[in-house]
């Protein structure tokens, strides 16, 4: 029994981790720091729709990584990661992905991430905000691991992301 059990965790790490060098290592793909290519293919992209599933800061995620889900195991394996109560909402797998980005163990309240748009052109190019509160935001000392889960529509497009870094201002 406990063989089954180290084999399926197993299976579903190595589907991940397939997920992941899908997602953002292969060659083939677009480089998400190629500013010139993200411009032109933003120029002639059509939105496609985000749903949001999950949003948080506090995860078992303690570096900046991104998800491709395409099973409900697999999404099931991702629930337990953010540690949330319940199953993970029912998704259709063929047609809906889901996409989860965790920004990370990070030293403060305040901090958060989102898939702030997907766009289609060449590729599927899905954008991805990181805020970090400046100087003037009063934070909590405590770490925090934010998170975003969202479902997008299937597509057979390449898989691109970019980073986009932003300051949060406390002002009023």
């Amino acid at each position: 029994m406990r063989r089954d059990i180290l084999m399926l965790i197993g299976m579903a790490l190595t589907a991940v981790a397939i997920g992941v060098f899908i997602f953002f290592l292969d060659p083939n793909l677009p480089s998400s720091s190629s500013s010139a290519v993200a411009n032109n293919d933003a120029q002639s992209a059509v939105t496609v729709p985000i749903t949001k599933l999950a949003q948080g800061s506090h995860s078992t995620v303690s570096r900046r990584v991104n998800y491709f889900i395409t099973s409900p195991s697999h999404l099931q394996y991702l629930w337990k990661m953010i540690d949330a109560a319940g199953t993970p909402p029912a998704i259709d797998f063929k047609k809906e992905a889901v996409l989860a980005v965790f920004a990370g163990e990070r030293p403060t309240t305040g901090y958060a991430i989102e898939v702030s748009k997907v766009l289609d052109s060449s590729s599927r190019l899905v954008s991805i905000t990181l805020a970090k509160p400046d100087d003037s935001c009063m934070t909590g000392q405590s770490l925090t691991a934010p998170y975003e889960i969202v479902a997008v529509p299937t597509t057979s497009l390449p898989l691109a992301h970019e980073d986009i870094s932003t300051t949060v201002s406390c002002k009023n």
